[in-house]
């Protein structure tokens, strides 16, 4: 065990301490931090031993265990051309060899000792090889790389950087680790062959990885032929790695280096769930602030509907102002004094006015209204699919909380309100077909447009009818059967009379009448028309107000429990975070 003395003694306690105080925080948040805390926990009981760790890795028969016994001059570990290294091999500095291993933790860990780690306090860990047929090696080497201070990394020179290869690199990148590389067996390639590969090397962990670690080229093999033969000097490169961890540990005490890069893996995972607990903390106030502006956000939605349908009320105006000229064209054409006594065609009449006055109108009021309803449809489905989206996320934001602490009932409440909420939302969404409610509303409009016309008809035969009862000559076109049964018409009026003033002013009181009776009835239709529109935007408002205040709102206010936990969460997260600043400007000025 490395010694050490003075503040190095306090602020190793305190950095244990911190370590122990991150996993507890961890362990509220579920079965999701388990695996950072289990590390966390690992790290602390690794600093109390002080033990610089240096984990080689690499895939199998790649030749890590003959490499080490380069690097320690001695045949300490295993060799052969099959998996050989079936637990963890852990070498720590001690001035006499240990040639026979201790095993510990449970029979997964075997403890050598030897004089040539490169400095006291330092261990040199052999992982089981990554690749291996033997699936659990690879997980054991998986969970130890977070305890390393320094990764060497060993590549075969035949069989470079395999893609489990890449994937563990990106793992101790992540991590924070200090990465070395080592290509061993480059005695089975040609001195050409050895450049090309080490170029290709640098340029994959650069342009994947986007790190530029150091690059050692060795025969692992042909070291230890020439360390066994006593050659005064030693072949295969393995001296140039030896030389340059005996200057890393030169640089600072390797108690001092592991402190440092173990609270490098600790900030790391801290900032993990720093993160991810802001990002549910968002959510969730976020949603809740959405609950809270329900109101404001129907505003805004009706201000751009209204916009909408103002232009869409204009334009059916500009129909109807169309359609009341064209109508009143039409009377004064056909009740001219100058086709009072010629014969009249009723159905030939009614045909001129269904073509004329009503069927042009009826396309021009299609169009005007159509754009309008569409983007009712359009702004609804929007709205209904950032609904089910939020509250998608949220119900899996709340699953992810079921094992982590979250009272079961609440759970369960919480649960089956969000459920329900989706389900409602996804059937409001399924609702909406453009073509459905236009094709609805357009036959609403048919409808009106039918009564008016067959209101207008039914006056036109029933003064037709009471001009040739009376003897009357002329097509003159009535305004409507309940006014021609008044005083003003009376059946036994002469023909002669006709040409009378009395009778020119009947002519003209016929003739306003049907006008202001057209004029009535065109009034009437067009504000129906503005009544269909003006119900159909009420109704989208109405809809969605009320999923807001009666689904939505009930919904959000449960799930402050969350805010206030992610609340909490965060703030312990970023009071350690300043323990973190704190203890590593403390460590680097000792």
């Amino acid at each position: 065990m490395d010694t050490i003395e003075g503040p190095l003694v306090v602020l190793r306690e305190t950095q244990v301490n911190l370590l122990t105080d991150i996993a507890h925080t961890l362990a509220e948040m579920g079965d999701l931090s388990e695996a950072d805390r289990k590390r966390l926990m690992e790290i602390a009981r690794d600093l109390q031993e002080l033990f610089f760790l240096v984990v080689v890795i690499g895939e199998f028969n790649a030749g890590k265990s003959t490499f080490i016994n380069a690097l320690l001059q001695d045949d300490v570990l295993p060799t052969g051309i099959t998996p050989t290294t079936e637990v963890i091999e852990l070498i720590r500095y001690s001035e006499t060899p240990n040639l026979k291993p201790r095993l510990h933790e449970n029979n997964s860990l075997r403890e050598w000792s030897h004089p040539n780690t490169g400095a006291p306090g330092v261990a040199i860990v052999d992982t089981p090889g990554t690749g291996s047929v033997f699936q659990q090696h690879e997980k054991v080497a998986k969970d130890f790389l977070h305890r390393s201070d320094l990764v060497i990394f060993v590549l075969s020179a035949k069989r470079a950087f395999a893609e489990t290869e890449r994937l563990y690199l990106e793992m101790a990148k992540n991590y924070g680790k200090k990465v070395i590389l080592v290509v061993n067996q480059i005695d089975l390639l040609e001195p050409e062959e050895q450049g090309k590969v080490r170029r290709f090397i640098e340029q994959q962990v650069k342009e994947l990885l986007g790190i530029q670690p150091l690059i050692f080229m060795v025969s692992a093999k042909q070291a230890r032929e020439s360390q066994k033969a006593l050659s005064t000097e030693e072949k295969g490169g393995v001296d140039a790695v030896r030389a340059h961890l005996r200057g890393t540990f030169a640089e600072a005490p390797p108690a001092k280096q592991k402190m440092l890069s173990q609270l490098e893996t600790a900030e790391t995972i801290n900032q993990k769930y720093l993160e991810l607990v802001r990002q549910k903390a968002d959510l969730v106030k976020a949603d809740a602030a959405k609950v809270r502006e329900v109101e404001a956000e129907l505003k805004e939605q009706s201000l751009g509907l209204d916009a909408q349908l103002t232009a869409a009320r204009a334009d059916l105006d500009q129909v109807f102002i169309g359609m009341r000229q064209r109508g009143l064209t039409f009377i004064e054409a056909n009740l001219s004094i100058r086709k009072i006594g010629r014969a009249i065609n009723r159905e030939k009449l009614q045909a001129e006015f269904q073509d004329v006055v009503i069927g042009r109108a009826l396309r021009d009021i299609h169009d005007a209204t159509s754009g309008y309803i569409n983007a009712v449809v359009d702004q609804s489905r929007l709205y209904w699919r950032s609904v089910i989206d939020r509250l998608n996320k949220m119900l899996e934001l709340l699953e992810q909380e079921e094992i982590s602490g979250l009272d079961a009932n609440v759970y369960a409440e919480q649960r089956e309100g969000l459920e329900e909420a989706i389900r409602i939302a996804e059937a409001e969404l399924k609702s909406y077909s453009s073509g459905r409610l236009l094709e609805e509303i357009q036959q609403e409009f048919q409808l009106n447009m039918s009564g008016f016309t067959t209101g207008v008809v039914t006056s036109l035969g029933g003064l037709t009818l009471m001009l040739i009862a009376a003897g009357t000559p002329g097509p003159l076109f009535g305004a409507g059967a309940a006014a021609l049964a008044g005083p003003v018409f009376v059946a036994a009026v002469p023909f002669a009379a006709w040409g009378s003033i009395k009778a020119l002013q009947h002519y003209r009181k016929i003739s306003s009448d049907l006008k202001k009776d057209f004029n009535t009835r065109v009034d009437k239709l067009m504000t129906a028309y503005h009544t269909a529109l003006d119900d159909l935007t009420r109704k989208e408002r109405n809809r969605l107000a009320q999923y807001g205040n009666q689904v939505l709102t009930p919904i959000f206010s449960r799930l402050e429990v969350l805010s206030k936990r992610y609340t909490e969460q965060q703030t312990q997260l970023e009071k350690y975070q300043e323990r973190i600043n704190t203890l590593r400007k403390g460590i680097e000025g000792s």
